[in-house]
């Protein structure tokens, strides 16, 4: 993380000395990750949480109505998972938080009307982090008198997702006075997430089949020509 706020507070710095329409992009965001349930044995829920997201955008003017924004940008997405298995008894399962740290490359054809823009194209992701925790509770041959066994959940994501993910991506957007804007962007990945590994020694089906959609609010700090 570190090495992601010194890369953007170099960018805005080489940016000032330029005097290009160069900007920073900050915000929250909320992830769904959308997945078919492992097998009919199991229940499983997800939940959505609150991210976050900072970037580095170049718009490059190609009409007095179009231009092309490019953009780097760091994203961590959270949320939570909650899984039963009917089939044995409802009080094993497993309940854990999983956080996702991407590296985003937008590239968006950005159409303007004013002080409006509607932008769209496509995204790419690398995986550079995060991690899943939280608590299974083991049956079978684990119980001893009818009591759940619980073992810690504990893993990073790197393990269980894949690096690159990919697709569409579309926003619009209001152009503030001094160089500022809001937006509000919506993602959705086209790619299978998860690997067939999953977090417990016990249970390999544990991530599931998920596809990554996410929506973003941001502020953005545009310096002028």
């Amino acid at each position: 993380m570190k090495r992601v706020l010194f890369f953007l507070s170099g960018g805005l710095l080489l940016a000032g000395a330029a005097q290009a329409q160069i900007g920073i992009r900050v915000g929250g965001n909320t992830g769904v990750f959308t997945k078919s349930a492992p097998s009919y044995m199991e229940e499983v829920a997800t939940q959505r949480q609150l991210g976050y997201q900072v970037g580095i955008f170049y718009q490059a003017q190609l009409s007095k109505h179009l231009s092309l924004v490019p953009e780097v940008q760091f994203s961590r997405e959270r949320f939570s998972v909650s899984k039963n298995r009917p089939l044995f008894d409802s009080q094993f399962g497993s309940d854990y938080d999983q956080s996702l740290s991407y590296l985003n490359l937008p590239i968006l054809l950005r159409g303007s009307i004013g002080v409006f823009y509607v932008e769209a194209g496509p995204q790419l992701s690398l995986l550079v982090g995060g991690r899943a925790e939280g608590t299974e509770l083991l049956n079978g041959g684990f119980v001893l008198h009818g009591s759940p066994i619980p073992v810690a959940i504990e893993a990073a994501a790197t393990d269980s997702y894949h690096r690159f993910d990919a697709g569409p991506c579309v926003g619009v957007g209001v152009k503030l006075p001094a160089g500022l804007g809001i937006g509000l962007r919506a993602y959705w990945g086209l790619t299978k997430l998860t690997t067939d590994k999953g977090y417990s020694l016990y249970d390999q089906t544990y991530t599931g089949f998920q596809h990554r959609q996410t929506l973003q609010a941001s502020l953005a700090y545009q310096l002028s020509k």
